[in-house]
C-alpha cells in the first residue's frame, strides 16, 4: 500500500473539476508559478555608484550621490540670478549620449589584373582594398585613440522649477534664458513653480 504521488492526486482532482472551476484552478496555478518565478529572477543589487541607461530614451541616470550634469548646474546658477526667480532647479534630458569621433588612418591599395580568355579577348580587373584603423597616441598609461571631436548629445527636453515662476514675467524670462543658453525651441522647455 504505497501512497499516491501528490502530483497524481492533483491531476486526478483537476480531471474531476467542472469547466469553470478548471479555468479558475489553472489561473490560480499560473499566478502561483509567476510569483515564484519572479522571486527567482530578481536582479542582484547594484552598487550605489552604478549608472543606468534607459534604452528607449537614451537617458543616463547616475545613482552616485553628488554627481550631476555640469550643464544643469551652470544653467541653475544663471537662471537663479534672474530677478525674482529665487531658487531654481533644472533637469535636462538627452536623445542620446555624447558621441566621440576618433581619428582613422586609411591605407588604400589597388591591384590591376589582366586576364585572357580562350577566344583571345582580354579583360582588366581592378581591385581596391582600403584598410582603416584608428589612430592611437601613447602616453604614460598606455595608448589611447586620438579624438578628432566630441559631439555633445542632442537635448530632448528641459524642465525648470523655480520659486518665482508663479510671476508670468519671471516665467517668460526663465523660458527665454533657457532657450538661449541651450539653443533649444520653446516647445522643449517647461517652467514650473517650485513648492515652497
Amino acid at each position: 500500500m504505497s501512497k499516491k504521488d501528490p502530483i497524481k492526486k492533483i491531476i486526478e482532482k483537476i480531471k474531476g473539476i467542472k469547466n469553470i472551476e478548471y479555468v479558475i484552478a489553472i489561473l490560480i496555478i499560473a499566478i502561483i508559478i509567476s510569483i515564484y518565478a519572479s522571486t527567482l529572477n530578481t536582479p542582484s543589487s547594484r552598487s550605489d555608484n552604478e549608472k543606468d541607461t534607459d534604452s528607449q530614451t537614451g537617458i543616463h541616470w547616475v545613482k552616485e550621490e553628488g554627481i550631476r550634469d555640469p550643464q544643469e548646474i551652470r544653467l541653475e546658477q544663471a537662471l537663479s540670478s534672474i530677478k525674482g526667480a529665487g531658487k531654481v532647479e533644472v533637469m535636462i534630458t538627452y536623445k542620446s549620449g555624447k558621441e566621440i569621433v576618433p581619428a582613422f588612418s586609411s591605407v588604400e591599395s589597388t591591384t590591376v589584373t589582366q586576364e585572357e580568355d580562350n577566344n583571345g579577348g582580354t579583360r582588366s580587373i581592378n581591385q581596391t582594398d582600403i584598410n582603416t584603423q584608428p589612430v592611437t597616441i601613447s602616453n604614460s598609461e598606455g595608448s589611447e585613440p586620438l579624438v578628432l571631436k566630441e559631439v555633445e548629445p542632442e537635448i530632448k527636453g528641459v524642465i525648470v522649477i523655480a520659486e518665482g515662476a508663479d510671476d508670468i514675467r519671471v516665467k517668460l524670462e526663465l523660458l527665454k534664458a533657457t532657450q538661449i543658453a541651450l539653443g533649444v525651441k520653446s516647445n522643449q522647455v517647461e517652467v514650473f513653480v517650485m513648492e515652497k
